[in-house]
């Protein structure tokens, strides 16, 4: 095979993968097709593969083209998704506070490469291409700018409120989620008095002493493992690497491009602003009124405003977790919050994370990670619950982490849908009676195999169904979203409200193709 100039497109010649560089697609041959078999003259038979296709995996093929998106993140080769009913074990113990993932079984490279530079689980390959589609929406299509209708942002406290909407919350719960007999019965409230109904915490629960909510603590993982070097399904595609690019470390040194404008402030006088390409703020007011022009939304709680949505740069690879802890500092110092005083300025870079990574393990916090990564210092290999929560008690935030697995009783999302539902809607909120309620609580670090995301809130919708509400780093808001957040107002109405919070809901659908989860809270 010969050397083809970079900017070429080159196929693969058995299947429907391609590349603009040639070392991607020697590499994808040499994993995928090693030992191809030979065609009449002796020769590979590039038909073979697409024969072996599936109808299913034939139809996501074409559905791919027809969305204009990239046709190798329809591979037929990834590995098939691991069965819903296996109950997978935790190989990454849960000691000192410490939680991870198990891999899923079968293949070492359930990655394909996505025209964006990332390489993608074949698990999040819906999810991925989606999301794509949904950075790409504009202003113009849904929103219509209104001067009637301002969304105050919610405090736990006293803050001015959405209008009230009484009793809005629906007890018709999934049937894997119903305890009727520890539900306390209702009375209906009298003309002069307002109530709110159950708690999420007491939909999904029942009262402390009942055997749902016994079931489901029971389900928060707490094995004990040994430690052992972890591979690519593990720590990702260069799980064996010693160094990054240059010029990949590089970037991630410099940051995003920082553009520095001037705006009249509220008083008339000119204000310098300064935007960071990866970085929107204000974003969480602007979900929270979208849920509340969403008519299928019954009830909804977000965390503190005070969290920036945080994305990859392009071409950066899969640096979730390091992102979605920028997230959380985000938080630490727009809140002024414990730990606040670490982090002055911009926020730390990639780079800068990994070492205050290593000095954690240095000091003793969940160790065991440099043995079972290698190191992780100037390198690409991924990282999850435990190096973030490593990173935070050692500069003494507090913190609390917990993994939540699928057992005969329950299934795994069930249990952490009902632990983020407890946290957001908790004593400080049971006497609020909003539709959308925006807390001055942190965002959660949440992670499942192969992706982590921030959890900024969680609705519940009419027909009983519990959305996460989360930044995912791996994409950046859309146009329509960024100029709302930017423009810092919720003073808009949209007649698909669904359509740009797509990009940022994560329902049962999607969470049940996991069997374990992490979260991460700010105490």
């Amino acid at each position: 095979m010969s050397h083809q100039p970079q900017q070429q497109y080159l196929a693969c010649p058995f299947c429907r993968f391609g590349s603009h560089d040639f070392s991607t697609l020697e590499e994808h041959v040499q994993q995928f097709h090693a030992d191809p078999q030979p065609g009449p003259n002796g020769g590979p038979r590039p038909d073979q593969h697409q024969a072996e296709m599936s109808d299913a995996e034939l139809a996501q093929l074409l559905a791919f083209e027809e969305a204009g998106l990239p046709a190798e993140l329809a591979l037929s080769e990834r590995p098939s998704a691991p069965a819903q009913c296996e109950n997978q074990t935790s190989e990454r113990a849960v000691q000192n506070g410490q939680t991870t993932l198990p891999s899923p079984p079968g293949s070492e490279q359930p990655w394909v490469q996505c025209a964006c530079g990332e390489r993608v689980h074949f698990l999040e390959l819906d999810a991925h291409s989606d999301m794509h589609a949904q950075e790409n929406i504009s202003i113009d299509e849904p929103e219509m700018p209104v001067r009637d209708v301002e969304l105050s942002v919610l405090k736990s406290t006293s803050r001015p409120s959405l209008p009230d909407i009484s009793n809005s919350f629906s007890t018709d719960i999934p049937k894997s989620l119903r305890n009727y007999d520890q539900l306390h019965p209702s009375r209906p409230p009298s003309r002069t008095e307002k109530r709110r109904g159950p708690s999420l915490k007491e939909i999904f629960l029942g009262t402390p002493a009942s055997p749902k909510r016994k079931s489901a603590y029971s389900a928060v993982s707490s094995k004990h493992g040994r430690t052992r070097r972890l591979g690519r399904s593990e720590l990702g595609p260069y799980a064996h690497e010693h160094q990054m690019p240059n010029w990949l470390r590089k970037m991630l040194e410099e940051g995003a491009k920082v553009t520095v404008t001037n705006r009249l402030g509220p008083d008339g006088t000119v204000v310098r602003v300064e935007t960071i390409a990866n970085e929107t703020p204000n974003l969480v007011p602007v979900l929270a009124r979208l849920s509340h022009l969403d008519r299928d939304v019954e009830r909804a709680f977000y965390c503190s405003p005070e969290v920036r949505h945080v994305c990859k740069m392009h071409k950066e690879g899969g640096f979730c977790g390091y992102r979605n802890i920028q997230m959380m500092i985000s938080y630490i110092q727009d809140a002024d919050t414990t730990g606040s005083e670490h982090f002055r300025g911009r926020l730390p870079s990639i780079p800068k994370i990994q070492e205050l990574i290593e000095n954690a393990w240095d000091q003793g916090f969940n160790a065991s990670g440099r043995l079972e990564t290698g190191g992780i210092r100037y390198t690409r290999k991924y990282i999850g619950t435990p190096e973030a929560q490593a990173l935070l008690m050692s500069l003494k935030i507090p913190c609390e982490a917990t993994a939540y697995t699928t057992t005969k009783e329950v299934e795994g999302f069930e249990t952490m849908l009902c632990a983020v539902c407890e946290y957001f809607d908790d004593d400080s909120t049971k006497d609020n009676i909003d539709k959308v309620v925006i807390t001055d609580k942190p965002p959660i670090y949440f992670q499942h195999h192969g992706h982590s995301m921030t959890i900024v809130g969680v609705e519940q919708r009419l027909d009983s169904s519990i959305n996460l509400v989360v930044f995912d780093p791996m994409f950046n808001p859309s146009p329509a979203l960024k100029k709302l957040a930017l423009a810092n107002t919720t003073a808009f109405r949209s007649p698909e409200p669904e359509k740009l919070m797509k990009a940022h809901r994560r329902g049962e659908k999607y969470l049940g193709k996991y069997k374990e989860f992490e979260l991460l809270k700010l105490k």
